[in-house]
C-alpha cells in the first residue's frame, strides 16, 4: 500500500493511509500500522485514537504473542457508517447498502416504468431511501450514495453526457440532482471504474497495485487502478477497452474508430454472428430484434455455459478478440491482474479468462517480468452496484491525492 508521509499539511491523508491499513489488513496492532505505513509510531499512535474517538475503529482483542507482551489488534467498526450504490441500466436499477467494511447489508432491484431521466432521478431517491428505512438505517448514518452509469460521464460536473444505449440521457446533471433529491451527498462514475473500486475494497484486487477490472453489459469498458489509486484521466473516461481498434479497415463503429473491439466481442457482435448462422439452421429461437440483444445473448451465453458447441464456438471467438484488447491495455499500462466483472459474463467466464491469459503468458511484452493474471470478479452481477457504493467509501477514506475527489455535497 501506498505509504505515509509525517508533514504537518497532510493529516488527512496520513488518516487514509492508516484507515486503508486496517481495512486491507483486516486485524491489525498499531507496531504492523507503524511498519505497514512508513509514518511514525506517535503519528499512528495519534491518528488511531482519533479513530477510536470516531467511532470508525474498534479494538478487537489480543494477537498471538510473539515472545513479547500480546498486541492490541485494531479493525474498522463496520457499523459506524454505510453508503448507498445505485447502478443504472436499460433494464432498470439496481440499489445496495454496504458498510463501512464492504458488506452488502441490502439490496434491491427495480424496473423503471419511465425513460424520462428527471424522473428515473426521482424514483431513484425514493427508492434509496425506501431501502435505507427497510434495514433499519438511519440516513444520517450514510456517508453517501455512490452511482455507476455507462459513459460517457463528465465526472467533475457530475453530468450523463451522451450514453450509445441510454437515448434520453443528454446531458443530464444527475450528481446535482440527485443530491438535492436525497438530501445527501452524491458521486456518479462509468459502471467499468465503480467495478474496479468494488474489486479494490471487496473483490480479488484488494492488493493490487495495477490492474484493471473489465466489464461487460452491452459494451465494454475497463476500470484501472494505477500505484493503488483509480486512475481516471483527462476527462474520467478513461478505459474505453472497447473502442480499441483491432481492424483499421474495419466497419465503422458509432465512437468514429473504425474495427472496435465491441464490434467483434460485446453482446450485439455475439448475437448478429448467431444470427448470420441461421442460414446453417442454427438459433432459430432467436429474435434478432435490437431490444431484444440481452435476452437474445442470455440465450446464447447459456447454451455455451451448457457446453453446446455453436454457442461455445461464438463465445471463444468473442473471448480471442477481446483477449487481443486487453493484451493492448496491459501493454501500454503494465498491469499485473485482469479481473472479468459484469453480467455478460455470468456462467462463461472461464472461456474468456482461458483465453485472456494465454494470450497474456505468450504475447505480452512483460510476460518474462511478472506472472500475469485473469480471474473472474468473485463479487457477482452487481459488482457496479457494489462498486459504487464502495467508490463513496473509497473516496471519504481511502488515502486521495490532492484533488481526486469530485461529489456534490448537500
Amino acid at each position: 500500500m501506498r505509504g505515509g508521509a509525517n508533514l504537518p499539511l497532510v493529516g488527512t491523508y496520513n488518516r487514509g493511509v492508516v484507515l486503508e491499513g486496517i481495512r486491507s489488513s483486516g486485524a491489525i496492532s498499531r507496531v504492523e500500522l507503524t511498519a505497514l505505513t512508513g509514518l511514525t509510531a506517535p503519528t499512528v499512535s495519534n491518528i488511531v485514537r482519533r479513530l477510536i474517538d470516531d467511532g470508525l475503529v474498534v479494538e478487537a482483542g489480543q494477537g498471538r504473542s510473539t515472545g513479547g507482551k500480546r498486541r492490541t489488534l485494531l479493525t474498522l467498526n463496520p457499523t459506524a457508517c454505510y453508503a448507498v450504490g445505485v447502478r443504472i441500466d436499460l433494464q432498470g436499477t439496481t440499489y445496495v447498502v454496504i458498510d463501512l467494511a464492504g458488506r452488502v447489508v441490502a439490496r434491491a432491484r427495480h424496473g423503471e416504468s419511465s425513460t424520462a431521466p428527471r424522473e428515473i432521478i426521482r424514483n431513484i431517491a425514493g427508492q434509496a431511501v425506501g431501502l435505507l428505512g427497510s434495514c433499519g438505517i438511519d440516513k444520517a448514518r450514510v456517508v453517501g450514495v455512490g452511482v455507476a452509469a455507462p459513459g460517457p460521464i463528465d465526472h467533475e460536473r457530475g453530468m450523463i453526457l451522451d450514453p450509445p444505449n441510454m437515448t434520453h440521457w443528454h446531458d443530464v446533471a444527475l450528481r446535482d440532482e440527485l443530491a438535492e433529491a436525497l438530501g445527501l451527498p452524491v458521486m456518479i462514475d462509468n459502471d467499468a471504474t465503480a467495478a474496479a473500486v468494488g474489486e479494490h475494497w471487496l473483490g480479488c484486487a484488494g492488493t493490487a497495485r495495477n490492474f484493471a477490472s473489465i466489464y461487460m453489459e452491452t459494451g465494454i469498458g475497463a476500470g484501472v487502478f494505477i500505484d493503488g489509486q483509480v486512475y481516471r484521466g483527462a476527462t474520467s473516461n478513461v478505459g474505453e477497452l472497447g473502442h480499441i481498434s483491432l481492424n483499421v479497415n474495419g466497419d465503422w463503429c458509432f465512437c468514429g474508430n473504425r474495427g472496435c473491439v465491441e464490434l467483434y466481442s460485446a453482446p450485439p457482435a455475439v448475437v448478429a454472428a448467431a444470427l448470420a448462422a441461421r442460414t446453417t439452421g442454427s438459433w432459430p429461437d432467436l429474435s434478432g430484434a435490437a431490444h431484444d440483444v440481452h435476452a437474445d445473448f442470455g440465450r446464447i451465453r447459456t447454451a455455451a455455459a451448457a457446453g453446446e458447441p455453436p454457442a461455445v464456438r461464438l463465445i471463444e471467438q468473442s473471448a480471442r478478440h477481446l483477449a487481443a484488447g486487453v493484451l493492448t491495455m496491459v501493454n501500454l499500462l503494465d498491469l499485473d491482474l485482469i479481473v472479468l466483472c459484469g453480467p455478460a459474463f455470468a456462467g462463461i467466464g472461464h472461456l474468456y479468462t482461458a483465453a485472456i491469459e494465454d494470450v497474456l503468458t505468450t504475447r505480452a511484452f512483460a510476460r518474462r517480468g511478472r506472472p500475469l493474471t485473469a480471474v473472474m470478479s468473485p463479487i457477482g452481477e452487481d459488482v457496479s452496484a457494489v462498486g459504487s457504493a464502495a467508490l463513496v467509501l473509497h473516496s471519504e477514506f481511502a488515502p486521495q491525492m490532492l484533488g481526486s475527489r469530485a461529489s456534490a455535497e448537500v
